[in-house]
């Protein structure tokens, strides 16, 4: 990965041979995330202890969408020929939701369940840098940008916030920590229009690590994250 990043440099820096400009801006983005794969459900129970008063969401990596947002800086460099080299460098929040159907409770002597209705997000805050290519193409004042590259994003923490009403009338609250990845590695392409100094675009990305490395070898628990992107960019220089 390291080597790959070098690699993306030196090519970026290389283009000084070239004709080229050089574009710096700033973005910020919405949009919705959520997770694919064989334990990315729809919807799932709390495990709730009455001895602690507490619980928590049972496979949290919910395959409903919920809101993101994100800020982030751009540096775009457009060769004569209008192949595009870039890398973008931003903070983000990733919300993913999970409905929960039912509760599945322990006294200290016996378990119970009970039907439910709620749901849960999951919340994970996201450092990310993503080197990319594409090309433009130019048509008068209007101009369309087509680019493909890789995010790694850097998890800084994540946070789970559940409440449910089950069939016994009582309301259920989960909240706290989660342990997850590190770094996840989000493959993507985006396309955007500009007009004089703003962008408007969209894009897609789709993970390839899987977030329930804590169960290594078995292949039935399987979550990627996915996103879908619209953002609005102003170039600064």
């Amino acid at each position: 990965m390291k080597q790959s990043i070098l690699i993306f440099i030196l090519l970026f820096s290389l283009t000084n041979t070239f004709g080229q400009k050089t574009e710096l801006s700033g973005a910020m983005n919405s949009g919705a995330f959520s997770f694919s794969g064989v334990s990315a459900w729809a919807s799932t129970s709390i495990n709730w202890d009455d001895l602690t008063n507490s619980g928590y969401t049972n496979g949290v990596y919910g395959s409903k969408s919920a809101f993101c947002y994100g800020i982030s800086f751009n540096v775009k460099r457009a060769t004569k020929r209008n192949f595009l080299f870039g890398i973008d460098m931003g903070y983000e929040t990733l919300r993913s939701r999970i409905s929960i159907d039912r509760i599945d409770g322990y006294t200290g002597f016996s378990t119970y369940q009970y039907t439910a209705s709620g749901k849960t997000i999951l919340s994970s805050d996201f450092l990310n840098i993503n080197p990319y290519l594409g090309y433009r193409i130019n048509m008068g004042k209007v101009s369309f940008d087509l680019t493909a590259g890789y995010e790694v994003g850097y998890c800084l923490d994540a946070r789970e916030k559940g409440d449910a009403t089950a069939s016994n009338s009582l309301k259920y609250s989960v909240s706290g920590e989660r342990e997850t990845i590190k770094v996840d590695i989000r493959p993507g392409v985006k396309f955007s229009a500009r007009y004089r100094k703003f962008d408007l675009y969209a894009g897609y990305s789709k993970g390839i690590i899987n977030y329930e490395m804590w169960d290594k070898g078995d292949g039935r628990w399987e979550s990627y994250s996915r996103i879908i992107r619209f953002g609005i960019t102003y170039q600064i220089n």
